[in-house]
Order: C-alpha cells, then sequence, then structure tokens
C-alpha cells in the first residue's frame, strides 16, 4: 500500500517521463555518492603531508577553491553545449571523467594529487550540472515543478547520507586510502548506465511539457530573460561565496576547535549536513508550488542568519550537528524553489545556458569564498564567530535581488 502510494505520487509530480526522470536520478546519485564517500577523509590526509595547521587549513581553502574553479568553467561552456549538442551527450562526459579522480587520491604521496583530483572532479560535475537540471525542467509539468525539483535533489542529498560515514568508517578501519579504491569502483558503472539515455528518450524532453505551457513561459521569459538572468547571477553568486565560506570553517572548526576523529567528521556531513538537506527538499518543494518560490526564498534567508551566529558558540560535537541541521534544513527549503524559478524565467530553449551561468556565477563565489574562509579562520580562530557572521551578510545581500525579481 505505501508503495502504490508512492508511485502515484512520483506519478502525479513528474507525469509521463518518470522512468528518464528514475534513470537520471540515479546517475545523480551515485555521482553524489562516491564523491561524498571521500570528502570526509581528504582533510586527514592533507594532516599527513602539511604538519603545520596553518599550512593545512590553507591547503583545504585552496583544494575547496580548486574544486570550485574547475566546475565554474566547466559550467557555461557545458550549458551552452547542452543547448547545442544535446544534453545526453554532455552527461554521458561527465560520467566518462567521473573515475579519474579518485585514482590520483588512491595514489596521492603529496598534495599536488589532491589538486589535479579536485580540477579533474570539478570539470566533472561542472559539465553535467546544467543539463541534469534542464532535463528536469523540460519533461515535469510547471505545475508540480517546484516539487519535482525537491524529489529529484533527494538524488544528491541522499547520496551524500551514508557515505561520509562510510567513507569515515573505511578509512579508520581498513586504511586512510580505502575509500577512494571503494569511490573508483562505485563511479566505474555510471557511464555505461549514462549511455542509456538514448535518443529517443532524449526527445521526449522536447515534447514533455504541454503546449500551452510552453508557449505561456517562452513568449514571457524572451521578452527579459537576460536581466533576469543577470539578477539570478547575482543571487548565486553572493550565495556562493557564503557557502564558501562556511565550506572551510565546516571542517576546520570540528577538526580543530571540537577534535573529531574521521568517523565522527563523516557523521557531521552525513547527518549535520546530509539528513537535514534531505528533509528539506520535498517539503521546500510542495511549500514553493503552494506559495510561491519568492516568498519561501526571502524567509529562508532571514531565517538562517541567526542559526549562522549561533554554530559557533557550540562546544559539543552533538550541540554542533543539531544547530548544523536545523541551519541545512531550513536553509535549504528554498532550493527546489530557486531551480523552478528560475527555469520558468526562461525560454525552454535557454534553459542549459541559464543553469550555466547561474552554476557559473555560484561557482565564482565558492572559489573565493573558501580561501577567505581560510583567512578569516587563520586571524580569528579565538573568536570564530567572525567568520560565520561574514557569512551571513553574504547571504543576507541577496534580498535586494530577490526583490528585483519579478
Amino acid at each position: 500500500m505505501l508503495i502504490r502510494s508512492l508511485i502515484k505520487y512520483l506519478d502525479d509530480a513528474i507525469g509521463e517521463s518518470i522512468n528518464l526522470f528514475a534513470l537520471v536520478w540515479i546517475l545523480v546519485f551515485l555521482m553524489m555518492f562516491s564523491i561524498a564517500l571521500v570528502n570526509p577523509v581528504i582533510p586527514y590526509l592533507i594532516d599527513e603531508f602539511l604538519v603545520e595547521e596553518a599550512a593545512a587549513v590553507a591547503m583545504i581553502g585552496l583544494l575547496n577553491s580548486s574544486f570550485n574553479l574547475a566546475k565554474t568553467l566547466a559550467n557555461i561552456p557545458g550549458g551552452v553545449l547542452a543547448d547545442k549538442l544535446g544534453k545526453r551527450k554532455l552527461i554521458a562526459i561527465s560520467f566518462l571523467i567521473l573515475p579519474f579522480p579518485f585514482l590520483l587520491y588512491y595514489f596521492s604521496d603529496n598534495c599536488y594529487y589532491l589538486i589535479a583530483g579536485q580540477l579533474i572532479s570539478g570539470i566533472a560535475l561542472g559539465v553535467s550540472i546544467p543539463a541534469i537540471s534542464a532535463v528536469v525542467a523540460d519533461i515535469v509539468p510547471r505545475a508540480t515543478l517546484s516539487t519535482a525539483y525537491g524529489i529529484f535533489n533527494l538524488s544528491w542529498t541522499l547520496g551524500q547520507i551514508p557515505s561520509p560515514m562510510l567513507g569515515g568508517f573505511l578509512s579508520e578501519v581498513m586504511g586512510l586510502k580505502t575509500p577512494f579504491l571503494a569511490a573508483l569502483l562505485i563511479s566505474l558503472p555510471c557511464l555505461a548506465l549514462s549511455l542509456k539515455l538514448r535518443g529517443s528518450e532524449e526527445k521526449k524532453i522536447e515534447h514533455a511539457l504541454s503546449q500551452d505551457s510552453l508557449e505561456e513561459v517562452d513568449s514571457s521569459a524572451k521578452k527579459s530573460y537576460k536581466k533576469v538572468l543577470m539578477l539570478f547571477c547575482g543571487i548565486e553568486a553572493l550565495n556562493g561565496f557564503g557557502n564558501g565560506i562556511l565550506t572551510t570553517l565546516f571542517i576546520v572548526y570540528p577538526l580543530y576547535v571540537l577534535g573529531v576523529s574521521a568517523f565522527e567528521m563523516g557523521v557531521i556531513f552525513s547527518i549535520g549536513w546530509g539528513v537535514a538537506t534531505a528533509l528539506a527538499q520535498v517539503p521546500g518543494g510542495r511549500l514553493a508550488d503552494k506559495f510561491g518560490e519568492k516568498p519561501l526564498i526571502l524567509a529562508c534567508v532571514l531565517i538562517t542568519t541567526p542559526l549562522l551566529i549561533l554554530l559557533p558558540l557550540t562546544r559539543t560535537l552533538v550541540n554542533f550537528i543539531i544547530v548544523l541541521g536545523v541551519l541545512c534544513i531550513v536553509g535549504n527549503l528554498s532550493i527546489p524553489a530557486y531551480s523552478s524559478w528560475l527555469a520558468t524565467s526562461l525560454p525552454s530553449s535557454k534553459r542549459g545556458t541559464g543553469f550555466g551561468a547561474t552554476s557559473a556565477a555560484f561557482g565564482i563565489g565558492l572559489i573565493i569564498g573558501p580561501i577567505i574562509g581560510s583567512i578569516l579562520w587563520n586571524l580569528f580562530q579565538f573568536q570564530a564567530i567572525i567568520p560565520f557572521a561574514a557569512s551571513a551578510i553574504m547571504f543576507l545581500l541577496t534580498i535586494p535581488f530577490i526583490k528585483a525579481i519579478r
């Protein structure tokens, strides 16, 4: 009965293209599972290569920035090529690239291997994001698009829930580099699976939306989509900057203030971020479909700011996970709303480009943010509230951009 109800719910939300939706969902799940499997282990590998804490913190920021630089540089070409050459080809290319970073991590004996792995991993993700995001927008009816994005976002959030804990456990029990080998073995079948996105299935994308809905979106969006896209890019650049600062802080605060182990770091990633983010997706999508994307996004920005200030006041692992979990639930309620709002503000023929441009803007913030986070930490580590407050300010600055979008 439960399975039947779930299938009916998915049919109602996604429509007749549910098989294509499910295939893309599985691919993203496997990609994110393999990447998240190794993420909690990399800081401990850096600690083996670099003795001084300041140097290790700087390297953590550099690695995050390297990943985001590569992802950002791949986003715009990936989006344009998705619109011109086809989304299926771009998705397959990204999964062809995916295994190579894990090889580099496994054979690494210095930080240069880690930097190269992060660069290649960023390219794989950067090429795939615009094509995958546009596919979802193209095959789902407008009325349930936010809900569909909420369901789809579970692919990358659920993929990152068990894998960090598993990666931390494997590194402690079987050796620090074991998660890299496991991620490699998981990533290899993804290419064959991505090739199942056949041309006949890709044609469904062009006809999945009803003609009336398509004309309504295109006629209104074509007039001002460039201005709207610039506003979305401004929002995403600031979001990326704020999140970029946090990517460093979410590692160094538990590592150096709370003194957590590799397994405990995996628990933070899995529960504090992963479970909380997954819990937010479908409710966030349904709230956006019911009340509108803009009001939900504004509410999330205003509520998350004080939670960010609370986080550096925690002094135990449990308290840190609880505050981080609440922060991630509230903040990520807006993720499906952002995706559906962008998709319905652009002509369907420009969605790949739009998702590529906004992903690139987010990535620019993520390139700068981790380095700024490292600098702020090294300057104010005994007053950790200052780096966290800096990230909160970035999120508050998005409010004028959000209000400007009609």
